[in-house]
């Protein structure tokens, strides 16, 4: 970790935790990633929110049970997945991530470690998604197939 990292404190509890991200590690065969169950919803919302919450920033990765989605669309979804990232870049470059919504690639950088992201996504965020879903390149069903996902 360098000076800089060390002595940078941050409101946000989790923020703390980032910044130990780009610190040496140790490694480690213990494993966990939580399963939460989103059963009886309306009832349970800040339960599972506070759970989600939670698994997200102590492991970064979680499961849900019980949410009601039909295996066959959940599969679905990540056959579309698949064929809109095995697209040529010159392709997603048309649905630029813009407003929290669209694809982009190897373009974060966490503000605590400034490390560079290796990842590209595409976030779908619904009331933004407009004029950001391929329309010819063999994953044009996405927004109608993933409404109810």
């Amino acid at each position: 970790m360098n000076a800089t990292t060390q002595n940078q404190r941050y409101a946000l509890q989790e923020l703390e935790k980032e910044a130990l991200m780009g610190a040496e590690g140790e490694e480690t065969f213990a494993r966990e990633v939580r399963c939460i169950d989103l059963s009886n919803f309306a009832a349970r919302k800040n339960d599972i929110a506070e759970q989600l919450w939670e698994a997200a920033v102590e492991i970064g990765f979680f499961q849900v049970s019980h949410h009601g989605i039909p295996l066959a669309d959940i599969r679905q979804a990540f056959s579309m997945t698949e064929a809109f990232f095995d697209l040529p870049d010159e392709v997603k470059r048309q649905y630029p991530l813009a407003g929290n919504a669209g694809w982009e690639s190897k373009a974060q950088v966490r503000p605590s470690t400034r490390t560079p992201d290796q990842k590209e996504s595409y976030q779908i965020t619904r009331p933004l998604m407009a004029g950001r879903w391929p329309s010819d390149s063999g994953v044009a069903n996405i927004p109608a197939d993933n409404a109810r996902v």
